[in-house]
């Protein structure tokens, strides 16, 4: 099958495969361009990853947030695969882990560089060699593999600044072998649509992903827990929504719309009754998945009614702009607070992990605004995308050989 690695150049930009802001459109071609209610989800999700993190009562399960950042990322990366394969015919690797690279690398490298030199400043010797460490894995995004040989059960206080880049981890893993996964499909003989094979790959893969969770999910037990075979079915489920579009856009509007709703309190319910005493993710996972799932598809079919009414407003869509940033900074600048005070963060008050939190968000905001949007939307960088590559393996290398330095 072809395989294009165009980068958008000065001429006018696709409007069916790109956004006035430059960015790819991740949705089916069949749906609207732009979500702002997907937008909006990525702020609740990591609303609900701080309050667990700063000890909020009935937050135990505050982590199903990232299991929506999982299916939200299916979701889009499918819809844009699917509206580049549309354009061109084929499906750009080098192009692919260019954008992945621009999206993920800058921020994620800075977070690291920028907490270990604030833990050599004012924690101890032993903090900041441990850290380094898990900066090191993280930077390589096997922070999954490192996290849970150190950490094999969650009942084991331990804490780490970059405790958050397990899930980075495990969607870059994914997405390593997801362009492949979807040619592969397309390459296959047959006169079957692009719907049906893919909706029979991502099926599988929900399915052997699944039983593997189930399997191996126990109490506190890290290893199913940052495992990436174990968490590829959120992803595909994302997918498979997205292949969906155009059976979801038929549903009534008014059904819709309560199922968007549904959606929300159903993961908000996850939340509260999800615990460390939950086998996780294992068949607990289902509500939070499933509950993201019918947000989405509800969207479909109801704009702007259901849900995006709320997650359509613009508090909403500016948190979850800043969410991939705030998600990185949070437990970085609350691990630093508690080292410095030679505390373990969950030791810290709610209200103090809260307004370090809210500190973090403002952090947040500036990375956003004067490294991650201009990186990420720059046309110089993403004309070559061979460069880029190069330079992000530079980058990661620098960034590993700097961890040495404590």
């Amino acid at each position: 099958m072809p395989v294009t690695d165009a980068e958008p150049s000065s001429a006018p930009l696709d409007p069916q495969r790109y956004l006035p802001s430059g960015d790819e459109a991740g949705t089916a071609p069949e749906d609207r361009s732009f979500r702002p209610d997907v937008e909006g989800l990525r702020a609740v999700a990591i609303v609900l990853v701080i309050l667990v993190h700063a000890g909020v009562p009935h937050m135990q399960g505050g982590t199903v947030g990232v299991d929506a950042f999982f299916v939200i990322s299916g979701f889009v990366i499918t819809g844009l695969l699917l509206r580049e394969h549309l354009a061109t015919g084929g499906i750009g690797f080098l192009h692919f882990y260019a954008r992945r690279a621009r999206r993920i690398l800058p921020m994620a490298i800075l977070v690291i560089v920028v907490v270990l030199v604030a833990i050599d400043l004012l924690a101890t010797h032993g903090d900041t060699v441990s850290a380094a460490s898990d900066g090191r894995w993280s930077a390589l995004f096997l922070g999954n593999v490192h996290f849970t040989a150190v950490d094999p059960n969650v009942l084991v206080p331990r804490q780490s600044p970059f405790g958050q880049y397990w899930s980075l981890a495990d969607e870059e893993q994914f997405y390593l072998v997801y362009p492949a996964f979807f040619a592969l499909l397309l390459a296959l003989p047959g006169k079957w649509s692009l719907t049906r094979r893919l909706a029979l790959g991502l099926s599988g893969v929900v399915v052997a992903s699944f039983a593997a969770s189930v399997t191996t999910s126990g109490v506190g037990q890290l290893g199913a827990y940052y495992s990436p075979f174990t968490r590829a079915w959120e992803l595909a489920i994302g997918g498979l929504v997205a292949i969906g579009t155009p059976y979801l856009k038929s549903i009534p509007i008014a059904a819709a719309a309560i199922m968007s709703w549904i959606g929300l309190v159903g993961l908000v319910v996850a939340a509260d009754i999800i615990s460390v005493r939950t086998p996780y993710p294992g068949y607990a996972a289902a509500l939070p998945v499933a509950s993201v799932a019918l947000i989405i598809s509800a969207g479909a079919a109801a704009p702007p009614r259901g849900a995006e009414v709320l997650l359509g407003s613009l508090p909403f869509r500016w948190i979850g702009r800043w969410s991939y940033s705030w998600y990185l900074w949070h437990l970085a600048i609350i691990v630093i607070a508690a080292e410095y005070g030679h505390e373990l963060y969950g030791s810290l008050s709610i209200t103090l992990r809260l307004g370090l939190a809210a500190l973090a968000l403002v952090v947040a905001a500036g990375s956003y605004f004067a490294i991650e949007n201009p990186i990420r939307h720059s046309k110089r960088i993403a004309q070559s995308p061979g460069a880029t590559l190069v330079g992000s393996a530079l980058l990661v290398g620098t960034c590993v050989a700097f961890t040495f330095a404590f």
